[in-house]
This record gives C-alpha cells, sequence and structure tokens, in this order.
C-alpha cells in the first residue's frame, strides 16, 4: 500500500513539471531580438529622396518647457532663444498690499531641467557663466492669443536685471534673480481688484541670455512650482501697538500652476552657416537632401521625405501586400554632433501642406520596436511606421513625410542625418507577404 501511494505520488510530481514545460507562447524575451526578424514574408528595403526645410510655423505659446539663451555651432550656425512671460497672480480674485505691507524684494526664479552644450561634454569647471538680462515689457502678454516662433513683444525702457550668474550644471536646480527695486512700485501700497487689472498693470516680461563669449542654451520648466515671481514684504499694521512684524511672501505664476496659467511664449532666432545658409533668404525655403539633412530645433528645420517612386512601383508590382512590419532607418552623418537629441517624430503629409502625426502610435504595453529613438547599434535613428507604409503602398501614392524634432521646443540639440546619395542613405526597411 505504501509503494502504491509513492507511486502515485511521484506520478503526480511528473505531470507537473511536463505541464511547466508546456508553457504557451509569450512575448517575453521580444525586446531583445530585432522588430524585422520576428515576422514571416518577405525582407525588402525601399529608397526615396528627402531635403531640408524650414520649420517656420512652430506654435511656442502654452507650452510645459522653453528655451532661454544662445549658442554658436559650425554647421547650424547662431541660435537664440527668449521668453515672454506674464505675470499673474494665483488665482482670479485678485491681489492686494495695503499700507501696512513693506516690501522687501521682489525675486524671479526659473526652474532649470538641462543646460545644453553642442560639445555633448560638461566642461571641466561644473558651472556655466549666465547673463541673464530681464526687461518689463510695454504691452501686456495676451492670454488668448496663439504665438509662434517668430512672435515678439516691444519692451519697455525698465531693466529688471542684467547681471552673470554662475550656474551649477546639474540635472536640476533653480536660477533665483533679484530684480531691481523699482519693480516694487508695481506692488507696494497697490489694490487690483481681478487678476487681469494686475495683469494689464504688470505687463509682463522678457527673459534672455546676453552672449558675452559663453553662449549656453537653458531649459526652462514652467510647470514647476520654482519657476515663479516672489513678492517678499514685511507686514507690520502700526496702527495696532499689539501687532507684531510678520515676514511673508506671495508667489505670482510666470508658467503653470495647479489653478491656473500664465501666458507665455518662446521667439527663436537662428542666423545660419554653411549650406543653410540660404534660410538665412525669405526666398528659399528647401535645401536638397543629396549630400546631408538637417533636423535642428527651435523653430529651425525640419525634413521631408518622399519615397513615392519606390511606392508606386511597389503598388504596381504587389498590389495586394501586407505589411508586417516597418521601419525608416535614419542614419547619423559624422560631422553630427554627439549631444544628440532624444527623439525623432514623423508626421504624413497631405497635399493642401497640412501635417498629421502618423497612425503608428507608441504602446507601452506591446511590443513595438522602435519609435524615433536614437540606435547606437546601428547608428540609426529608427522609427516604427507599419500603418504609414500600408496605407502609403495601398493608395499607390506618398505625399511625402515630414520628420522633426520630438523636442524642439525645449532642447537645443540638433543633429544631421546621411544624404541620400551616400553609401548609407536613410531608408525604409519593412516586412510583407501577399
Amino acid at each position: 500500500m505504501k509503494k502504491t501511494l509513492l507511486s502515485l505520488l511521484c506520478l503526480a510530481v511528473a505531470t507537473l513539471l511536463l505541464g511547466a514545460c508546456t508553457e504557451k507562447e509569450s512575448t517575453l524575451g521580444m525586446n531583445l531580438q530585432d522588430p524585422a526578424t520576428i515576422y514571416d514574408g518577405q525582407l525588402d528595403t525601399a529608397y526615396g529622396v528627402y531635403y531640408t526645410v524650414l520649420d517656420d510655423s512652430l506654435l511656442t505659446s502654452g507650452q510645459a518647457q522653453g528655451l532661454v539663451g544662445c549658442y554658436h555651432d559650425d554647421l547650424f550656425g547662431d541660435a537664440e532663444a527668449v521668453i515672454f512671460a506674464q505675470i499673474a497672480p494665483p488665482n482670479e480674485s485678485g491681489v492686494e498690499f495695503d499700507q501696512y505691507c513693506f516690501i522687501d524684494s521682489v525675486v524671479l526664479s526659473l526652474a532649470i531641467s538641462d543646460v545644453y552644450n553642442p560639445s555633448g561634454a560638461k566642461g571641466n569647471k561644473g558651472y556655466k557663466r549666465m547673463h541673464f538680462e530681464v526687461y518689463q515689457l510695454a504691452e501686456p502678454v495676451m492670454t488668448d492669443t496663439a504665438y509662434y516662433s517668430f512672435d515678439q513683444l516691444a519692451v519697455s525702457n525698465v531693466c529688471l536685471f542684467n547681471k552673470v550668474v554662475r550656474v551649477p550644471v546639474t540635472d536640476t536646480l533653480v536660477v533665483s534673480l533679484p530684480l531691481d527695486n523699482s519693480i516694487i512700485s508695481l506692488f507696494s501700497n497697490k489694490s487690483y481688484a481681478t487678476a487681469d487689472e494686475f495683469i494689464q498693470a504688470a505687463k509682463g516680461l522678457r527673459i534672455r541670455l546676453v552672449n558675452d563669449g559663453e553662449p549656453v542654451m537653458a531649459t526652462v520648466n514652467f510647470a514647476a512650482s520654482a519657476t515663479r515671481l516672489s513678492v517678499y514684504y514685511t507686514y507690520n499694521n502700526v496702527d495696532d501697538p499689539n501687532s507684531d512684524s510678520i515676514y511673508r511672501s506671495y508667489d505670482f505664476v510666470i508658467g503653470n500652476n495647479e489653478s491656473r496659467s500664465a501666458a507665455h511664449f518662446n521667439q527663436y532666432i537662428n542666423h545660419y552657416n554653411g549650406p543653410l545658409a540660404m534660410f538665412n533668404s525669405t526666398t528659399t525655403d528647401s535645401l536638397d537632401g543629396a549630400q546631408y539633412a538637417y533636423l535642428s530645433p527651435m523653430g529651425g528645420t525640419n525634413i521631408k521625405a518622399d519615397f513615392n517612386t519606390f511606392v508606386q512601383q511597389f503598388h504596381q508590382d504587389h498590389p495586394y501586400a501586407t505589411i508586417h512590419y516597418a521601419e525608416m532607418l535614419l542614419p547619423v552623418a559624422d560631422v553630427a554632433s554627439p549631444a544628440r537629441p532624444d527623439m525623432i517624430a514623423a508626421f504624413k503629409c497631405y497635399i493642401d501642406g497640412e501635417v498629421v502625426s502618423i497612425p503608428d502610435i507608441y504602446d507601452p504595453f506591446t511590443y513595438s520596436g522602435f519609435d524615433g529613438g536614437y540606435d547606437p547599434a546601428t547608428g540609426c535613428y529608427r522609427l516604427r511606421i507599419t500603418q504609414h507604409l500600408q496605407k502609403m503602398l495601398n493608395s499607390g501614392q506618398d505625399l511625402g513625410t515630414l520628420l522633426v524634432l520630438n523636442n524642439r521646443r525645449a532642447s537645443a540639440a540638433h543633429t544631421v542625418i546621411n544624404g541620400y546619395n551616400s553609401s548609407k542613405p536613410a531608408s525604409i526597411r519593412f516586412v510583407y507577404s501577399e
């Protein structure tokens, strides 16, 4: 009887072990495999032409991040980013500094999330010299107006800050700029019934970095609570002998907070070098990409790719082809800066000039291959465009794919792509069956 029970127990354990070896197919480990190799079908590669175009209608108002500063790059030229921002109360109920409020100081604080260096290195000193210049505006930033990278507002003759500050090169930092005492008159013994009344009186600020020998570009986080204008004052009711002096502060919004947003936008100024210098003239808006194609932020340059010749021929030869996987490969040129952009995004072009995001949307819950990031193994940016290519092949024509830097409003990083006549041009690698 004991032997029978022991035999049954061994048989049960063996059955469990056998079942454990018959697990159903899963996606575990698929991220270790190149996505183009996991589909059954034929592998093909499409080649086309492309050219550099101006990004001349970049919306910059209301963004969560912006840029301030300037830089020089031998390939791209000179660029400058200037911030125009409202000063707004934290809510709509207005603000009052009565006769018992004695203003001590007003400080502009900027939360900086990145300091850009075209060489890709942080430098030996561990800090950057930043020459900030802050002026009060002569006209207010309008809340209900869309501002673009070419927009600007007039400034008054009131300079509120013009000094060099030493900023440590760290991942996150806050720069505090004590403003000139002339701004105190905006608050001292003043009452504003509504937020809009104060905004109209304050006008706003123009914030820029002066290029005095050490150009730098900084990313400002408008969504951070540390980005604000703080009024420090002493409250002392001199009419009440039993009242104690109380030191207080009141924070105004110049970006976004939980209760309200203050209107702000970036002006971007580009003066191009080398082959891109043709864009300094308003008569030219594209540069052939036979040798190189250029991607730059801040209302700079995009790339428009055209695979129409290939698409037409493939549609004629394979009218019922099903695309299982497709990716666009954008090889980075040797002349590009090592400080590479994080991601490249793709948009479908229409005949009327409109562009929309391609239908291949990143899904973090499924295996999705590459979605615009840089792949050091291939030296390429890789963009998954399976549905985008399928739609082009179904229609038998390609109206163009616009390639842009995904973070072009908040990062000064730029790059160069090999030209279509190079030994390693941009291409579309895809797997299909029919």
